[in-house]
């Protein structure tokens, strides 16, 4: 699901708190609501992370969760190589 920015199609750099965000994903995945909607939407718009179901690591909440899980376009913006 490809979505137009609110705020027009001029697409900005990378904030900092966007590249942390890419950073902690370099890590494993993380559960989609522990990250800002924002900074996901971002970066699902620019194909920098891909989003998959999983378990969910809540006891209360017992299902399947989205899981943010970062791209090698992803990886390529962080000036990661393989």
């Amino acid at each position: 699901m490809t979505r137009a920015p609110l705020n027009g199609t001029k697409t900005h750099p990378l904030t900092d708190h966007a590249i942390g965000a890419l950073r902690k994903l370099r890590a494993g995945p993380l559960p989609r609501q522990s990250l800002n909607p924002g900074i996901v939407d971002r970066l699902l718009r620019e194909a920098l992370i891909e989003l998959e179901d999983g378990p969910s690591p809540y006891k209360t909440k017992p299902g399947t969760r989205q899981y943010a899980k970062i791209t090698p376009g992803g990886l390529f913006a962080l000036g990661v190589t393989a």
